[in-house]
């Protein structure tokens, strides 16, 4: 798994510095308008990419956050149900035991 995430990170750093290297010279015309001014700028295309990757990871943590949750919630549910059965596994765990010491105590099945 070590080797997986060390891979994983490498080639995500190989692209994006292939990204960022092959755009460095091109941008993009931005046109806002600020009050009554019609306004251009120019920003670089590595700027865009760079927002655009920082909104899809947002997201995809938004996303992983909203599982993590549901999750929660699930294992909240099942711990109560866990709870519930330990409950019911205590009170019944040593009743066949408790009944056959019984038993030989009184007198049992003379086999001793």
């Amino acid at each position: 798994m070590k080797y997986v995430k060390m891979t994983f990170w490498t080639v995500l750093f190989i692209v994006l510095f292939v990204l960022f290297t092959l755009n460095v010279y091109q941008s993009v015309d931005f046109r806002y308008f600020y009050g009554n001014k019609d306004v251009f700028k120019e920003i670089p295309l590595f700027v865009v990419i760079f927002f655009s990757m920082a909104v899809g990871f947002f997201l995809g943590l938004l996303v992983i956050l909203g599982e993590i949750v549901q999750l929660k919630k699930d294992c909240r549910g099942k711990d109560a149900e866990l709870a519930t059965l330990k409950k019911e596994l205590d009170t019944h765990r040593n009743v066949a035991v408790k009944e056959f010491i019984d038993s030989e105590s009184n007198g049992g099945n003379g086999a001793s």
